[in-house]
């Protein structure tokens, strides 16, 4: 499989020169190899994980946009990949090579430059989009990856150097994470820390131009309302999963059937100090439809145990501050808060019990107006995805910078 990546990557090569064009998109091709595999809760990964990766880069050099100067952004991207885990085994499993099947995915990035050295150029590439997991719990037992389709986010330190007028090597290191935001458990995911070399080649494709119409609403205070709904899947397996009175039974597990659903609430002050970042502060509230029930029977427990996120009462509250960052009518909101008020489940059969008192969320918003955008939010309690919301956010502002 690496002879085929070399001679695909020579053959690139070789074209290159015939190609060569100013300020044009360019694709690239790179083979990867993990230099670490792992997961959550203590489960480890051995053996070995190739792939490969093809990008379409967009070239952004004819963007004077706001967020393309102020991020300093070379290109915006979409990157397929394959990942090969044919040869990945759980250490803790004996006979488990091969059980978490492949990965297909597709992550969006943006490239900024971050340094320069003559020509050459040192680039952080973060990004996030979906994949498509070939094995699951549901279909093999695997106890890392709970459904098919997977949230996949990516960032990529690397160094670009031309080759000539139109190609360049580009080479670096790359952590890579895919899990389902706890729609559907076992979601501890898989991670990964890759090695990855290849060629970018110009095509004749011209770089597109700045937008004639731009999203400049810069309020320098704004107040913003946010509420949305969503549902997180029932723990099927493993979390530490021992109920007071019950033995632990994986059965009962893979049966219960409910439907966990939360509202999430937030009430918060933004501060502009630039088009492209903005510093927060605000209250979350998370309504429960179905709290945790210790009581009544295992299969009670089973359907309404939530992990870090279980609650005997119907709201949890917490104060937060952040940041989000801003890509034209896009951006990218990250909070950290503490509960205010949270009657979490404590399992009084684990010894040492850490208490989920903080909290951490980030989303992606897409702003239909200046007071209104769509919002996808994640919640979790230290490395556990809780849920994601899915709503609208409104915004009220003043002090007006730009339109």
């Amino acid at each position: 499989m690496i002879k085929r990546y070399i001679l695909l990557l020579s053959f690139i090569a070789i074209i290159a020169p015939a190609l060569a064009q100013d300020n044009k998109n360019s694709i690239e091709v790179s083979p990867f190899t993990a230099l670490s595999i792992f997961s959550a809760e203590g489960n480890t990964l051995g053996g070995s994980l190739y792939g490969l990766e093809g990008v379409y880069h967009i070239n952004m050099a004819n963007n004077q946009a706001d967020w393309v100067r102020g991020l300093n952004i070379s290109d915006v991207s979409i990157a397929l990949s394959y990942r090969d885990f044919s040869h990945v085994y759980l250490t803790k499993k004996p006979g488990s090579q091969g059980v978490l099947g492949n990965y297909y995915g597709a992550v969006s990035r943006i490239s900024m430059v971050v340094a320069h050295a003559g020509k050459t150029q040192f680039i952080v590439a973060p990004g996030f989009g979906f994949g498509y997991a070939g094995q699951t719990y549901y279909t093999n037992d695997n106890t890392l990856v709970g459904s098919h389709i997977n949230f996949t986010a990516q960032i990529g330190l690397k160094v670009l150097t031309p080759l000539s007028a139109s190609t360049r090597l580009v080479g670096g290191i790359d952590l890579y994470h895919y899990s389902n935001a706890a729609f559907k458990n076992p979601n501890d995911g898989i991670n990964s820390i890759d090695a990855t070399v290849g060629i970018v080649q110009d095509i004749n494709v011209t770089a597109p131009p700045t937008a004639k119409k731009q999203f400049k609403h810069y309020n320098k205070n704004t107040f913003e309302f946010g509420v949305g709904l969503g549902r997180r899947g029932l723990v099927q397996t493993g979390g530490g999963l021992d109920p007071v009175g019950y033995p632990l039974n994986v059965a009962y597990q893979k049966t219960a059937t409910s439907d966990l659903y939360q509202s999430g609430l937030y009430l918060g002050y933004n501060y502009r100090v630039s088009p492209v970042l903005s510093f927060k502060a605000g209250f979350d509230a998370v309504y429960y439809f179905k709290t945790i029930d210790t009581i009544a029977d295992v299969h009670h427990f089973y359907a309404t145990y939530q992990e870090l996120g279980s609650s005997y009462d119907r709201f949890r509250v917490g104060a937060s501050v952040g940041a989000e960052l801003w890509l034209g009518k896009v951006s990218i909101p990250v909070n950290f808060g503490h509960y205010i008020h949270y009657h979490y489940f404590v399992p009084t059969y684990q010894t040492g019990y850490s208490p989920p008192d903080y909290y951490w969320s980030f989303g992606l918003r897409y702003y239909l107006t200046p007071w209104m955008a769509l919002e996808a939010k994640q919640y979790l309690h230290r490395t556990q995805a809780d849920y994601a919301n899915f709503g609208l956010v409104f915004r009220v502002g003043t002090h007006k910078e730009a339109d």
